[in-house]
């Protein structure tokens, strides 16, 4: 059935006022109801928490975001409002994709009968890929990729933040980007790869003194006494029997 529209009651002594529902309201005033929506819209992002996607680094900046830049929320509120009245382009940087892949590598060996057997198993290094996007003017964008070419060059770690897992220790490995007409020319569309750092420590140890006077001779270890002087080699056994031969054969 059509919508009755809500009756215009004149504000005259005796008259009671009648309550008006938000919705009636809104409905009879459009300019009103795009107010209110943006005001909504503006504050539910201006007061929400920190970000729950995103690439961050060790001090909890966000990958392609000038921290230099921020601003507090009384003053994004008012940038907001200004720029839904003015049009002005205000950069919007969005985690659109994750995309995250584990693997586990099982080695094995032939046995007889040709079958195979599992003796090892290792996990390798995950490997996530967060697509990032950003809709700004010219100069956002430029930023937006000098950052992430920097960090694809250095040698900092970063931390995946998604609602569920928060990944840690992550190098930036490769990047990728395409430009279409189509998607928007002030679009970019960013596929960072990430890959997990296993940080180690080198451990050194002294070098065991030799022993001196061993059981068995055969159990020394070799030293290394540097360079020498060539001698000559003893006679063998073999050689001085030989050598004396001759000397036998002329005696008898």
């Amino acid at each position: 059935m059509p919508n009755i529209p809500f009756p215009h009651v004149p504000s005259y002594p005796g008259v009671p006022a009648l309550v008006r529902p938000v919705s009636a309201a809104i409905a009879s005033s459009p300019v009103l109801a795009i107010g209110i929506g943006t005001l909504e819209n503006i504050l539910g992002s201006a007061l929400q928490q920190s970000p729950r996607w995103g690439i961050f680094d060790s001090s909890g900046n966000q990958l392609g975001i000038n921290t230099s830049a921020s601003i507090s929320r009384t003053k994004a509120i008012t940038s907001a409002l200004a720029g839904q009245m003015t049009g002005a382009d205000d950069p919007v940087l969005s985690t659109v994709g994750f995309d995250f892949m584990k693997e586990m590598r099982l080695s094995d060996f032939p046995v007889e009968g040709g079958h195979y057997a599992n003796y090892n198993k290792v996990e390798m290094p995950a490997n996530p890929v967060v697509t990032l996007a950003l809709a700004a003017t010219e100069g956002y964008r430029t930023n937006f990729l000098n950052a992430i070419d920097a960090a694809c060059k250095s040698t900092g770690l970063y931390s995946v933040v998604t609602p569920e897992v928060t990944y840690f220790n992550y190098s930036v490995e490769r990047y990728t980007y395409q430009r279409r007409a189509y998607k928007g020319a002030t679009l970019l569309i960013v596929d960072i790869s990430l890959k997990e750092i296993r940080q180690v420590e080198a451990i050194y140890k002294t070098v065991p003194t030799p022993i001196v006077n061993p059981q068995n001779s055969a159990a020394t270890p070799q030293v290394n006494n540097g360079m020498t002087q060539p001698t000559a080699p003893d006679t063998s056994t073999l050689k001085s029997l030989t050598n004396k031969i001759p000397a036998l054969a002329g005696a008898s």
